[in-house]
């Protein structure tokens, strides 16, 4: 089940840094005049999920078995 969540949020976070970089190379003038709130935005939202991406696929720990 953890595969599936980091395969999804790596999905999700792939789709979410490809509009980062839209963001920070748009010319568009609506783009331009808001540009420094689109990009606090744009790593707000990228920043955390490449986090849970990262943590999802990281190798679980494993218990350490009790000593008799």
């Amino acid at each position: 089940m953890r595969k599936l969540f980091a395969f999804l949020s790596t999905i999700i976070t792939i789709f979410a840094i490809k509009e980062a970089v839209y963001v920070f190379i748009s010319r568009e003038a609506d783009m331009v005049k808001q540009r420094p709130i689109l990009i606090v935005i744009s790593l707000s939202i990228c920043i955390p999920l490449i986090v849970l991406s990262l943590w999802l696929w990281s190798p679980g720990r494993k218990k350490d078995k009790p000593q008799h």
